[in-house]
């Protein structure tokens, strides 16, 4: 948490949380699968893409050019 405007940080990263929530609940109830990807998991492009064959399944084609 932010050390300045503590208050406007916690309502907009509460606000976050609950959006990104409805957005999970909404897409997983019209029959998709949601993955999140960090943005720390950026870094290390062979492990992001061996996490995204896993959820998409072996046959994907490269992700990562």
């Amino acid at each position: 948490m932010p050390k300045s405007r503590v208050e406007f940080w916690s309502e907009k990263l509460n606000g976050n949380k609950t959006r990104d929530e409805r957005n999970f609940a909404t897409l997983t109830q019209a029959g998709w699968q949601v993955h999140v990807v960090w943005e720390c998991e950026l870094n290390d492009r062979e492990v992001l893409e061996e996490k995204l064959r896993g959820f998409l399944g072996s046959a994907a084609a490269p992700l990562i050019p």
